[in-house]
């Protein structure tokens, strides 16, 4: 079945050819429930001239032209929503912790964060502009409310949300009927709800504006927009008062590079203690031997790695660190206690594990 844009112009174009007026057109149109701003851009795509046929108006093919705007909008819808959702999650993590993880305490969002920071930052003023940029197309010419492509898209992302949405309260209903209802849990629901059920209304609104019969005033989104730009700009606010300042986020990966090279000048000294039966006497012994890849000094100040035998098989490695694991630790690299230090000079006490006899 053709789309209603293809007939409605076919059945404009065979009007004109009946010789019928532009006027009486438009009437008849007007009476089997379409609106004026429907109709008024195919009509006046035909030229008023004297001819056996009618002469249409020279216009662009827009057809690949708004596949690329409207894939651009619901691409850039998708991923703006999806990590808003994500960063409301990891917001929602902080505030209300889960005592049932046991390195909640030393687990970091920050890279989360970025990331859902970045593609907001990127994604929703793309999705603002070019879904501002259609509708002004649409305003000038109506019928391409009618355009084969928005219409798929529209209806896959009420599939979408529609999906989500199901998915969401069944997650709820179980959780209620099991009795495991938490107040991040509940709300992540909420979110996830408040999420898609907005981009479920909006896109059924959008579609009830371009099918409902009858005139009428036009609805706008642009009240959605408003409403969904303040949303995403307090939950960036919120980010940023949690999240480490760019001059942080450098100096806690600093001293995540000074425990990777601790710990590969603790791997290589355990390897030598197992081979020799002792504790190398200095690291610059321990770099020479074949195959070894070890980092024996700070690779931001220069300043030498200190290391020093305390018994037969304790001994200490020395670092300088700018920053407390206490207020950055990320669970990746600090989930061993024995790597936790404070800001400044610290030596780990380490010791050379038991070789077991088979």
């Amino acid at each position: 079945m053709a789309s209603g844009s293809q007939e409605l112009e076919r059945f404009v174009h065979e009007a004109l050819l009946r010789g019928e007026s532009k006027a009486s057109i438009a009437k008849a149109l007007s009476d089997a429930g379409w609106r004026d701003e429907q109709t008024r851009g195919v009509i006046d795509a035909y030229a008023d001239v004297p001819f056996a046929v009618p002469v249409p108006r020279p216009r662009a093919s827009l057809s690949a032209r708004e596949a690329f705007l409207y894939l651009v909008m619901f691409a850039s819808l998708y991923f703006a929503t999806w990590h808003l959702g994500s960063l409301l999650f990891d917001l929602i993590n902080i505030a209300w912790p889960d005592a049932a993880d046991p390195n909640y305490a030393w687990r970091s969002f920050d890279s989360s964060l970025r990331w859902s920071c970045a593609a907001l930052i990127i994604a929703f003023p793309v999705f603002a502009f070019v879904s501002w940029f259609v509708a002004r197309d649409v305003a000038r010419d109506p019928i391409k409310r009618l355009s084969p492509v928005r219409r798929w898209l529209t209806y896959l992302t009420l599939f979408v949300a529609a999906a989500v949405l199901i998915g969401d309260l069944t997650t709820l209903v179980f959780n209620l009927l099991g009795g495991e209802l938490t107040t991040r849990f509940v709300l992540k629901v909420v979110v996830v709800g408040v999420l898609a059920g907005g981009v479920f209304g909006y896109y059924l609104q959008d579609l009830r504006r371009e099918e409902g019969a009858g005139p009428g005033r036009m609805w706008s989104g642009r009240g959605w927009l408003i409403g969904a730009g303040v949303a995403v700009l307090a939950a960036l606010v919120a980010a940023f008062f949690v999240m480490r300042t760019p001059m942080e986020a450098r100096q806690a990966r600093q001293d995540q590079r000074r425990i990777e090279d601790l710990t590969a000048l603790k791997a290589e000294i355990e390897g030598w203690t197992r081979r020799t039966g002792e504790l190398p006497s200095t690291l610059f012994e321990l770099s020479q031997q074949p195959g070894a890849r070890v980092n024996l000094a700070d690779p931001f100040d220069a300043q030498p790695y200190d290391y020093q035998v305390v018994n037969a098989r304790r001994y200490q490695l020395c670092a300088t660190f700018v920053t407390d694991s206490a207020a950055i630790a990320d669970a990746a690299v600090y989930a061993e206690r024995q790597w936790r230090h404070p800001r400044g000079r610290h030596c780990f006490v380490l010791t050379v594990p038991e070789q077991k006899d088979d």
